[in-house]
């Protein structure tokens, strides 16, 4: 009887794993899951829970899926090198016969992983197919082509389900019926993702109903983006330049603030406003945060990821349903710099069609990410010009 080895960040582990697992377990006639959380040295900050916490989460999410489960700290003990071709090897040398149980977005994205040729030959892999990661049957066909070895297809098909997500849910205080109840009264009873709760409150009573859930669906947006193109920004970042990205907008007293004099009155003042009333009603002095909010709505000209990921994801944010927004939230979810660059694109164009002045760093920005269309409008500006 083979023995299912299951990894991943587990940050939190949510009901689509346990789902996935529960039917990798009657696929295979498993009789043991070892849970492999991913460990992250204490100079790295891509967990959001530590590893301790995550493994006793572990141990209550996993408790009923049809075998016995192990939460193994192989991880830990190693603390570096921790590619699944290594880790594999030293599973089977514990465990025996042994099955890899991956996700659909990991089988699309193997050629990326450390010498896939070895995971395959080491174990078969066992693939639980995921919405929004393509044809898990192609996949799997390419895959078998190139390196070999065994894959199997589990008749399941799990939802998009983000961990970060969940994780903004849980911090914006909100409930979240995406992990097992166990799970939810730990997180709860040892108040986890409570760091940000006094920012949240804050801002809850400086924003109208209508901004707060704009600015809450900016946060889902932007940890979704961050998720599913591996944009690997600090989640910390993510979820606060996000969260107070509009918290100037009903507030535009300048209040003596440092803020470029041909942004007053006019409706870009709220970017530089926030930033800097961010510093001081919120007490954010992380320069990556307030330049993303500093410039989240005319953009600039060479951005940082975080500045690109922030402008598009309000630009998109799930609560703008009028056209052409669902397009273009489909181009950012398909490729995101491209689709940044569709976002600018229709933004600068709208404001010029509709007469108004753009605003100086609009222009700049893009010159920079659009220079073919900066070219053709200042030929037709010219031609404009000359016909008067």
């Amino acid at each position: 009887m083979p023995t299912l080895i299951f990894g991943g960040a587990f940050d939190p582990p949510h009901n689509e794993h346990i789902k996935a697992l529960r039917c990798a377990v009657e696929t295979t006639g498993a009789e043991r899951a070892v849970i492999l959380p991913t460990y992250y040295p204490p100079h790295k900050s891509a967990g959001f829970l530590d590893f301790a916490t995550r493994e006793e989460l572990c141990r209550l999410a996993f408790s009923d899926v049809g075998c016995e489960v192990v939460v193994d700290d192989e991880e830990k003990r190693r603390s570096k090198d921790n590619f699944a071709c290594i880790l594999l090897a030293e599973m089977k040398r514990k465990y025996g016969d042994i099955i890899y149980l991956i996700g659909g977005d990991s089988l699309r994205d193997l050629d990326t992983w450390r010498n896939p040729e070895a995971i395959m030959k080491i174990c078969p892999v066992a693939v639980a197919p995921r919405k929004g990661c393509g044809d898990a049957e192609t996949q799997r066909d390419a895959a078998l082509k190139k390196y070999g070895g065994e894959i199997i297809l589990l008749d399941f098909l799990g939802e998009d389900v983000s961990s970060g997500r969940i994780k903004a849910k849980f911090l914006l205080g909100e409930d979240c019926d995406d992990v097992p109840a166990k799970v939810a009264e730990y997180i709860t009873s040892h108040g986890l993702f409570r760091t940000h709760a006094a920012a949240v409150e804050k801002l809850k009573g400086m924003e109208s109903a209508e901004l707060y859930a704009h600015s809450v669906q900016a946060v889902m947006r932007a940890v979704d983006l961050n998720s599913r193109h591996n944009l690997r920004q600090d989640f910390d970042k993510v979820f606060l330049a996000a969260l107070l990205h509009d918290n100037a907008k009903e507030r535009p007293s300048a209040d003596g603030l440092d803020v470029p004099s041909d942004s007053i009155g006019t409706p870009v003042l709220h970017q530089f406003l926030g930033a800097e009333k961010a510093a001081r009603d919120f007490g954010i002095t992380d320069k990556d945060i307030l330049g993303a909010i500093r410039y989240h709505t005319t953009a600039k000209p060479d951005m940082t990821v975080l500045e690109r990921l922030i402008y598009t994801a309000d630009s998109t944010s799930y609560d703008r349903e009028y056209d052409p927004i669902p397009q273009l939230r489909a181009a950012v979810d398909a490729d995101f710099e491209r689709g940044f660059r569709e976002v600018l694109a229709y933004t600068y164009l709208k404001l010029k069609k509709k007469g108004g002045k753009v605003y100086p760093l609009t222009e700049d920005a893009v010159e920079f990410y659009l220079p073919e269309l900066a070219k053709g409008e200042s030929r037709e500006r010219k031609t404009r010009q000359g016909a008067q």
